[in-house]
């Protein structure tokens, strides 16, 4: 089920109306709230239903043995073997069997592996990294294990969050199931203006500037070097605008229930350096990420400045490659880790310290560094659009080949939308969200929600494009 789609609306409504007619009972509340989310992920494919609870089931009862147990190792084993291997099998068993085959061709050796038709289940790469780190913290003696079955499977399944994230952490999420939800009307008016709002965001500006991406991107070779340029300038408008506007509305949704989720953007596409990106970028990810991976890495070797290079190198090769099974996303994941080498560098360096002070404070520098960064971003993006390396080959090759003017009409329609919608997003970029109201007058707040929802009906693409990070 899309959260752009007419069935969507209709399931909140039937569920909204449901869970605060029983929100006296815990227990029945959770129970609805169980089978509602079951029902939204079944939507796709019933049979995933039961990955996803195989998966909590595994965790649940590793998490419960594990205090007190003589096999602790043995028990965090059997969690990151299933997690990790589910999360192997469905999204790179075929990239690791295609491959070894090129690898014996490129031997000399004649190979014939079997490649399977797997469906990626959707979500997985996000509740399978929600229950391990529950398992993982469990391990570490940071959080008791949950005896209650039903709160535990909600917080893997709770659906506003389930397909795309934010990765919640069950020391803060999970607690929330525990106690008893009143309704709160102010609670629930902020969340129906971030499910608004993220619904405009996602038809109205990610969509129409999509499909001015796709078009530039299905033949570069035919496109100008400025049209390439601003073509994945575009693209990036359109992944964050996208990616950011299913956050908001998940995290719109479980206000309206009661909960509250972690907000994973803080406009990213406006940060003065490549740390700074990835600080606001995706936070959920690059936060997990840097509490289960690059901390054990980075502290097998502290004093030494090029283990921490080599360490945050392979942090973001992992971190590209879970996002695809395609080699693609590993040389993106790569080339972001190089671009930390001057900030790391800087930490032993007074000097380097203070030119990077400078940088950010001052007015013309600091918009300087913006930019600088926005173009660091856009040429590893490329890699991250293109459906492989020859065609992201071929995308670089014409932004510096191909004659340098000229932009169709279509792209100039891209590039108004686009850059209206980032107007937005800086001179509203200190609020705790673009769409923070609360200091506008009554007619004018609702004159607002009128002009959005009249955008969604006249612009907007009901259930047409998914959600970018749903093949993740």
């Amino acid at each position: 089920m899309k959260f752009n789609s007419v069935e969507f609306f209709v399931f909140l409504a039937i569920v909204f109306g449901l869970l605060w007619r029983f929100s006296k009972s815990l227990r029945w509340n959770n129970i609805l709230l169980l089978v509602a989310s079951y029902v939204f992920y079944g939507w796709w494919d019933y049979r995933f239903l039961f990955l996803m609870f195989a998966s909590s089931l595994v965790d649940y009862l590793v998490g419960y043995f594990l205090p007190g147990s003589n096999r602790k190792k043995l028990l965090m084993g059997i969690s990151l073997g299933v997690n990790l291997g589910l999360l192997m099998f469905f999204k790179y068993f075929n990239f690791f069997i295609n491959s070894a085959e090129d690898l014996m061709h490129g031997l000399g050796y004649d190979s014939h592996f079997q490649v399977l038709n797997i469906i990626l289940p959707v979500g997985i790469s996000f509740y399978t990294f929600q229950t391990l780190s529950y398992s993982l913290d469990v391990y570490k003696g940071k959080l008791k294990p949950q005896k209650n079955f039903i709160a535990f499977l909600n917080y893997v399944s709770f659906f506003p969050q389930l397909v795309a994230g934010p990765i919640e952490r069950a020391a803060v999420f999970l607690p929330q199931f525990l106690k008893p939800r009143v309704f709160d009307y102010n609670q629930a008016v902020l969340g129906m203006r971030l499910l608004l709002y993220g619904i405009f965001k996602k038809m109205v500006i990610a969509d129409n500037v999509g499909l001015r991406v796709d078009e530039i991107f299905s033949n570069p070779s035919d496109r100008s070097g400025a049209e390439l340029i601003f073509g994945i300038s575009l693209f990036f408008v359109q992944l964050y605008s996208d990616f950011s506007a299913y956050t908001d509305i998940a995290r719109g949704v479980a206000k309206m229930l009661g909960f509250e989720l972690m907000r994973n953007f803080r406009t990213p596409l406006f940060a003065k350096s490549i740390p700074e990106f990835w600080a606001r970028w995706h936070i959920s990810l690059t936060t997990w990420f840097r509490d289960y991976l690059f901390l054990w890495l980075a502290g097998l070797n502290r004093k030494s400045t090029l283990w921490r290079i080599v360490a945050t190198v392979i942090l973001f090769f992992v971190i590209g490659f879970w996002h695809g099974a395609n080699y693609t996303f590993a040389v993106f994941g790569i080339l972001n880790g190089l671009y930390f080498i001057p900030r790391i560098l800087s930490r032993k360096s007074r000097g380097m310290r203070d030119v990077l002070s400078i940088l950010n404070n001052h007015p013309f520098w600091s918009s300087v560094s913006r930019l600088f960064t926005f173009s660091l971003i856009c040429f590893t993006g490329v890699l991250f659009r293109s459906e492989n390396i020859e065609h992201a080959w071929s995308y670089y090759e014409g932004m510096f080949t191909n004659n340098f003017l000229g932009i169709n009409e279509f792209t100039y329609q891209g590039i108004a939308i686009a850059t209206g919608f980032m107007v937005f997003e800086w001179f509203t970029r200190h609020k705790p969200h673009p769409f923070d109201l609360e200091d506008y007058p009554t007619w004018l707040r609702r004159t607002l929600y009128v002009l959005l929802i009249l955008a969604v009906f006249l612009f907007g693409y009901f259930g047409k494009e998914p959600f970018y990070y749903f093949q993740f």
